[in-house]
């Protein structure tokens, strides 16, 4: 079977985890399946991408503990590294990420969706790290993005605890953007995409770039960076057009 499956709606990718019988969950095999689609998506110039999971139980249930049970430290190495190359490629990625969340998101599975700047679930969804329930702690960016995403305190309590959560609370700690209907959750990320393709695609990737290296910078440093990442825009045709057409339109 083929772990994962990519077609194209205009600009906008939609990227399926395929593994169904497995609650999609994520073993080597898919992994680099994944950040080879990933790759290949960039150098197509996507506007938008959609990660979603296959069926309607689960978005990714986790990683694939039965391979896991398998590794030695070396190879669990290996394995953090390849899963954090893979939501290192997705918060990289030039163009817009959404999180389709159409079931369980647990351990790697929230971690890829963490990867993502946008993140919609259905109002099934449910959410959590319970990798310290397996003695061991999230190892593809689940510590570092999460308390990012919601604060110390929160990310501290889920991972400490390893509890899952429902969409409704996602929602009230502000680890997701919005809760949608479960018939409705693949359109309404569509639309969302759709949305921010007619935007110019520089601006777009520039303001993306600016936010994810802003997390890492002080005030100052990250105003310059913003200011260059402007100006950088400013000189492209595109910018000119649409400003022309702007001006035109309300003249």
């Amino acid at each position: 079977m083929v772990e994962i499956n990519f077609q194209k709606q205009d600009q906008v990718g939609i990227l399926t985890i395929n593994r169904p019988k497995s609650l999609n969950a994520l073993n080597k095999r898919t992994l680099n399946e994944l950040l080879a689609c990933l790759v290949q998506a960039s150098n197509e110039k996507l506007r938008a991408l959609i990660l979603i999971g296959e069926g309607e139980k689960a978005f990714i249930a986790g990683a694939d503990i039965k391979e896991m049970q398998q590794m030695g430290p070396l190879e669990m190495q290996e394995f953090c590294e390849l899963g954090q190359n893979v939501t290192l490629a997705l918060e990289r990625a030039p163009f817009l990420t959404i999180a389709a969340i159409n079931g369980y998101a647990l351990g790697g599975g929230l971690e890829m969706a963490l990867a993502c700047d946008f993140i919609y679930a259905n109002e099934n969804a449910k959410m959590g790290l319970p990798e310290v329930t397996l003695g061991i702690i999230p190892g593809f960016g689940g510590t570092q993005r999460l308390l990012r995403a919601v604060g110390t305190r929160h990310a501290k309590e889920l991972i400490m605890t390893g509890k899952m959560i429902t969409a409704q609370r996602a929602l009230e700690i502000g680890l997701v953007n919005k809760i949608c209907k479960p018939e409705t959750l693949l359109n309404d990320c569509l639309a969302i995409a759709q949305t921010v393709a007619k935007n110019s695609y520089l601006a777009v990737s520039q303001a993306k770039k600016a936010i994810n290296n802003g997390v890492e910078m002080g005030l100052l440093e990250g105003l310059e960076l913003e200011k260059n990442m402007c100006t950088l825009c400013f000189a492209s045709p595109e910018r000119e057009e649409k400003m022309k057409v702007f001006v035109n339109k309300n003249s």
